[in-house]
């Protein structure tokens, strides 16, 4: 067939090639195409890139710099996700792309070979599996796959479409059976319809076969689809065949179709590797690998076309759903496109397939020409069988309005009889109110409703119009008639479903009518039901459960549990356990508490809810929770888990396990004879504890068989030590002899082991001394300390084996072992040891000297242990007894008779401690250095004689100075106490020399303290500080020497040698070191943190070092309670440099001091805005009022406006209360509607500026006051006055011979009577008193 007359039409969209893709790259693990509109491509050399190709723009391909594991563009919009390699491997920068996005991932994308781990040349054995598909909106529905091989739908992009339709909603299925094929291969396409099928979709097929290939249809609204479940096919079947299934919802009499897919003789190994939906034809698109297309109709499963598309293999799909076709790629980098030749299709399947019915179909549902005379033809033949209701169908779905015509409609009008039920359902589609006029129209009618008041209902129901159903069955139904109680029951359920308003308004809401009507649960939908407690207040929905509880317990129990678990925040937790107990509900409880459970931690519905399952014979969820929980009270699950006595002892041994119970729980599995879950404990669960089983059997007195039957069923498992313990504090260690030696016959070295088998072997008395002297496994300590009470020789036995000498020398003494003690001491030739058995508070010296004399030493035929021994005596100082020792090996007959040094040793040795002796032993040896011994002899002569000149009242200096040389040369260990004893006597410098040229350190930093030269015994101490180093000694001398450079070679030396001591120094230094430098030191060296106490000593000078030291390391600690106080209490540091490094740091409380700092620096701004950036408002605020600047306050309340924080914006107006302007708050609050939170302030304004108006008015009345009171004194005054001059008598004329003025009347400071309202007195003096003047005499 010509290409141009073919149903389907190709062409090459682009060559991925061309737009520079390497060859190499064109393969399924690089190449993805997740829709029509995007190519997406990973380039892994010469450089890691993706390259996007915009099918919209293919010329112009987006290429970036991206390492990843595979890369998928999001089907609608540009978004790229990412599988990165590493997880901490830096994201690229997508460019033009918008953020990457983790998306729902496929299994195995970019590294799962797409064929099912098929070459190019095909093979025998394929797997193919397959995934879901894009949803509605363009995301991605979840991956499903085997795990044989790549999911081909996912490979391809591709899996199966949808269409949705008037009549429902149309998807497809795939699956396919893949095995070794015949030569003659043949495959098989069925179609199988699926209406509310709602088994759950098994997806767990055998991987041998092909999986599943899904693609849920795109549009689920009008009714969702149920999952399918696919028969398993386990077996492997030569005849294998790919079937086809259809998801047809809302059509039903669809029936099974059934069609095969044939295969030409050159493609036998060939096989299907995508498919895709033609949402716009109706079409399915079947492409194999070889590059073969099948097209079959979707509903009939009719084939429609066949062509090899390709003559290289196809890789990839994916759909496009503006053409109704798909794109393929191949491997040349071919991307094809696939459509339907809308002029030739139709006319394809009528002549070339003469399969009319689906030409007519094809036409019709895509609107397609070239059925024209099919359609008339068809028309013509269902309107003269009278079919006139299909003929209407035909006619009104018409491909391009062919019979929507005037004179179709007039045929129609002749004869014709309604069809009320097809003309309802035709108006139900346009106008649904005019649907419920119509049916009330019906309602109404002459002789009844043509259509049944249910049919017409289940009509609304059908379309979800609640409402439009609601309106039409309350009007109906307004007689009350008792054949509508169906139709009763049926409004108040489809209400309590969706508008439980509507609902109550039917009831009534009385709570007797709604318990009438509840308790009918089997008329009523029970998630209805439950979704209806949900509009009761809690009292009445209690009662109606109780209600329902006590009309039908076993069946209303569900219902009650659904709507206490839906409900029980409303109804309360404790009200509805209580309710489940009042009827002893324990299977209520069972399944309320269940969903209640995982959010809730109290103990006690923990244990409710363990009860009530043990109770209802959930014992698999009793152990479950008893495994699980964390909240429950263990000590009341024991017990009542025993007195429950389950058959299934599994949940009383997780608790039991759990909790420390493990005694309690072998005795009470034993009394009631449940040994089998002992076993089972001790071998499966735990067998860390089944020491303590084994103990608490013992203590049971359970047979020894069963318990070694126990132990050996564990054997390696079973942790010795506590096993050995259980049994030796019940004295049944022997229990364990075969276990023991079982493990020992293994190659066990376990040290627990041989310890306890010890311990066996020594309480048997069989051959202990053996077993202790070769055994090299077990612990000298332990079966030393298990022998001691049994036989104190075979603990010197194991002691000595395990050279444990404090143990050992504690048994001997204590049991007067001294002979054994003396041969070990001997034998070890550790120093540490002679030096702790011949210490003088050693009371047992004396005993343990006497045998190592008498037997120990002589015994021995080891010169290095004669050596230590001799050495140990003289180190002891025991002079005399060395003299003792060396008698008995040297002038007795022994070994080491002839031995030079020991001879010279004892000749030396005399002289010093009994020099009585030494003629004799001069003259019994015979084998000695005899010059030496006289140098010696002579210098102890001279020791003699300056010691006893010491005693001398007037004893040179040069005595006791020579003396101390000696000292220093040959008698060192007295050295020390000469110099202290006789210090102010002795010539300093030359004993100096002495002991510096005999290396005596520590007397030699004495005698420079001694002599005041502190530098000196500073660098002597710092240059020899093993020998002449002490703490105290040196802090004194410290603080004493002129060298300033010494404090801090002194710092150097501290942080070297005693880093611990350091801050000792520094504080003892602190007033003569320059902080400064000291801190310098201690960053350089990177110790800062050792002399942190220093500095904070030191932290009150306000040095700069030192506070950015602390500060550095507050910060680095994260303690900002010390760095705030530093901050506070001393300013000398970079405060800026410190807010700056705080702004930045991850702690709020770090960048709340950032702020703090700035706000302290004056940088109010800046303050401020650090604390907006972290939302610490009242810091904010504070700073503005501390800042005093008004426009910062006004701009922080604008700033909380904008932000919407009315709270911050009422406190603000609080805490800035003296910077903000009243005339300003109130403005804002106003224009933003936030005048209550304004109104504590405007009421604290103007009750201020209400007390300011007071005070003045109470200062002006009280000014006034005082005038009004002044100016009544004045008049009281004046009145008093006016008193008493009415009261005197008149004046009288004075009294001859009485001159002078006339003295003043009435009362001090008066005025005169003319100011009385009385007439002045004339000129002249007046009598006194009214009388004549009186003459002389």
């Amino acid at each position: 067939m010509a290409a141009a007359n073919a149903p389907i039409a190709m062409r090459e969209a682009l060559t991925l090639t061309s737009l520079g893709i390497a060859p190499q790259f064109v393969t399924f693990t690089h190449v993805t195409m997740e829709s029509e509109k995007y190519i997406c491509v990973r380039e892994t050399s010469p450089q890691n890139s993706v390259v996007i190709v915009d099918m919209a723009m293919p010329a112009q391909p987006l290429r970036r710099p991206i390492t990843a594991d595979s890369a998928l563009m999001n089907p609608n919009t540009r978004i790229l996700a990412l599988k990165v390699v590493a997880e901490d491997e830096e994201r690229p920068e997508h460019g033009a792309l918008r953020r990457p996005v983790e998306r729902p991932g496929r299994p195995g994308d970019g590294d799962v070979n797409p064929s099912g781990g098929c070459g190019e040349e095909g093979g025998d054995d394929e797997e193919v599996a397959g995934d879901v598909g894009e949803g509605a909106e363009g995301g991605l529905a979840p991956a499903v796959g085997g795990d044989g091989g790549a999911d081909v739908a996912d490979a391809e992009g591709r899996g199966l479409g949808g269409v949705e339709e008037e009549t429902g909603v149309l998807g497809s299925l795939a699956v396919g059976l893949l095995g070794r094929r015949r030569r003659h291969c043949r495959r098989r396409v069925e179609t199988l319809p699926v209406l509310n099928y709602t088994k759950p979709l098994d997806l767990n097929h055998d991987m041998r076969m092909y999986d599943l290939v899904a693609k849920v249809a795109k549009n689920m609204k009008n009714v969702p689809v149920s999952l399918i479940d696919i028969t398993r096919m386990s077996d492997y079947r030569k005849d294998a065949h790919t079937s086809l299934y259809s998801i047809r919802q809302g059509k039903p009499g669809f029936s099974k179709k059934q069609a095969d897919l044939f295969f030409p003789p050159d493609f036998q190994d060939d096989f299907p590797v995508a498919m895709q939906i033609s949402q716009k034809y109706g079409l399915i698109y079947v492409i194999t690998k070889l590059g073969l297309l099948f097209v079959y109709d979707l509903e009939t499963a009719a084939a429609v076309y066949r062509n090899r598309i390709s003559p290289d293999p196809i890789f990839l799909t994916a759909e496009s759903s503006a053409s109704g076709g798909f794109y393929a790629i191949n491997r040349r980098g071919q991307v094809l496109h696939a459509t339907v030749n809308d002029a030739t299709i139709v006319p394809f399947v009528s002549s070339q397939l003469n399969n009319l019915e689906l030409a007519v179909n094809l036409a019709k549902r895509a609107n397609l020409p070239g059925a024209e005379n099919l359609v008339v033809q068809r028309f013509q033949e269902l309107f003269a069988q009278t079919k006139y209701k299909e003929a209407a169908e035909l006619a009104a779905e018409s491909p391009q309005g062919l019979l929507r015509t005037p004179d179709t409609v007039a045929k129609f009008q002749v004869g014709y009889t309604p069809d009320y039920l097809f003309l309802l359902q035709t108006i139900l589609r346009t106008d649904p109110q005019g649907a419920v006029n119509f049916a009330l129209m019906m309602s109404q009618m002459e002789g009844g409703c043509p259509v049944d008041y249910n049919t017409i209902t289940d009509l609304f129901l059908q379309r979800n119009m609640i409402r439009e159903a609601t309106a039409f069955l309350l009007d109906v139904l307004k007689p009350n008639l008792p054949e509508h109680a169906f139709l009763q029951t049926k409004v108040l359920e489809i209400n309590l479903v969706t508008y439980p308003n509507v609902a109550d308004a039917i009831l009534a809401n009385e709570l007797p009518d709604i318990k009438r009507v509840m308790v009918n649960t089997h008329a009523i939908e029970p998630q209805a039901l439950v979704e209806f407690f949900g509009t009761l207040s809690r009292e009445w929905a209690l009662e109606c459960m109780k209600d329902l509880l006590l009309v039908n317990l076993r069946g209303n129990l569900q219902i009650v549990v659904q709507a206490a678990k839906e409900y029980s925040e409303q109804l309360g937790v404790d009200a509805c356990i209580k309710l489940f107990e009042q009827f002893k509900s324990y299977e209520g409880l069972y399944f309320f508490l269940g969903a209640y459970l995982s959010s809730s931690e109290d103990p006690d519905i923990h244990f409710k809810y363990i009860e009530a399952a043990a109770r209802t014979g959930q014992i698999k969820e009793v152990e479950r929770v008893t495994r699980e929980s964390n909240f429950y009270d263990a000590e009341k699950t024991k017990n009542f888990l025993m007195e429950a006595k389950l058959p299934d002892a599994r949940p009383l041994i997780n608790v039991c396990d759990r909790f420390g119970f493990v005694p309690d729980l072998t005795h009470y599995l034993y009394t009631n004879n449940m040994l089998r879950y002992i076993e089972g404990y001790v071998q499966k669960v735990n067998p860390g504890n089944a020491p303590l089983v084994v103990g608490q059997l013992l203590d049971d007195e359970c047979p020894e068989d069963f318990i070694k039957g126990l132990i050996l069923s564990v054997r390696s498992l079973l942790p010795v030590e506590p096993l050995v313990d259980e049994c030796e504090k019940r004295n049944r260690l022997r229990l364990l002899t075969q276990f023991l030696e079982h493990l020992v016959s293994e190659g066990s070295q376990d040290v627990h082991v041989h310890n306890a088998l010890g311990k066996i072997i020594i309480d048997s008395n069989n051959n202990p001394e053996h077993f202790l002297t070769t055994n090299p496994f077990y612990d000298s300590r332990v079966v030393g300390k298990y022998c001691e009470k049994r036989d104190p020789t075979l603990a010197v036995v194991a002691y000595r084996r395990g050279q444990c000498d404090d143990e050992l020398i504690n048994v001997t003494n204590k049991n007067s072992l001294f002979k054994l003690q003396a041969r070990y001491v001997v034998e070890r030739m550790d120093g540490d040891l002679w030096d702790k058995v011949l210490q003088p508070e050693n009371e047992y010296r004396r005993q343990l000297i006497d045998q190592v004399v008498s037997t120990a030493l002589p015994e021995s035929k080891s010169p290095e242990q004669v050596s230590a021994a001799v050495k140990a005596f003289m180190t002891a100082d025991l002079p005399h007894e060395l003299i003792e020792l060396l008698e008995k090996i040297v002038l007795q007959n022994s070994a080491f008779s002839g031995n030079f040094n020991l001879q010279n040793l004892l000749i030396l040795t005399a002289i010093k401690a009994d020099p009585s002796r030494v003629m004799d032993y001069v003259n019994r040896l015979d084998n000695f250095d005899g010059p030496a011994v006289g140098e010696v002899a002579v210098e102890a002569q001279l020791l003699m004689i300056w010691r006893n000149g010491l005693g001398l009242e007037r004893a040179h200096m040069g005595i006791f100075t020579e003396l101390g040389v000696l000292y220093a040369r040959y008698r060192p260990e007295k050295l020390m106490e000469h110099i202290k004893l006789f210090s102010t006597r002795l010539n300093i410098p030359k004993l100096i020399r002495a002991c510096d040229e005999q290396q005596h350190w520590k007397e030699l930093t004495y005698l420079y303290i001694q002599y005041d030269e502190f530098d000196n015994a500073a660098t002597t101490i710092m240059n020899h500080s093993p020998d002449a180093w002490d703490h105290m000694q040196f802090k004194d001398v410290a603080v004493k020497v002129a060298n300033v450079e010494l404090y801090y070679k002194a710092v150097h030396f501290y942080l070297q040698e005693h880093p611990d001591l350091i801050n000792d120094l520094l504080n003892v230094l602190a007033l003569r070191l320059d902080h400064t430098r000291v801190v310098d030191i201690m960053r350089k060296a990177g110790q800062l943190h050792l002399v942190k106490p220093y500095m904070v000593a030191v932290q009150s000078n306000n040095v700069s070092a030192v506070n950015e030291s602390l500060n550095e390391l507050y910060v680095e600690e994260e303690d900002y309670d010390r760095l705030r106080e530093s901050v506070d209490m001393h300013d000398n540091f970079d405060q800026i440099g410190l807010a700056q490094k705080l702004e930045k740091h991850e702690l709020l409380e770090m960048r709340r001091i950032a702020a703090y700092i700035y706000k302290k620096a004056g940088r109010w701004k800046q303050s401020i805005a650090l604390s907006k950036k972290d939302n610490m408002y009242k810091d904010c605020m504070e700073t503005c009022s501390q800042s005093g600047d008004r426009e910062l306050s006004e701009d922080l309340l604008v700033y909380f406006i904008e932000q919407g924080k009315k709270e911050c914006f009422a406190s603000c107006l609080f805490i800035c209360y003296d910077l903000i302007r009243a005339d300003v708050a109130l403005e804002l609050a106003w224009m933003n509607n936030m005048v209550d939170f304004a109104f504590p302030y405007l009421l604290q304004f103007i009750r201020e500026y209400t007390s300011k108006v007071d005070e003045l008015v109470k200062d002006r009345i009280e000014s006034q006051n005082e005038v009004r009171a002044k100016e009544k004194e004045e008049k009281d005054l004046v009145a008093q006055q006016n008193m008493y001059a009415q009261l005197l008598p008149l004046a009288l004329p004075a009294p001859p011979g009485m001159g002078g003025p006339p003295p003043p009347m009435g009362m001090p400071g008066m005025p005169p009577m003319g100011g009385m309202g009385m007439p002045p007195m004339g000129p002249g003096p007046m009598p006194a008193y009214g009388m004549p003047p009186m003459g002389s005499y």
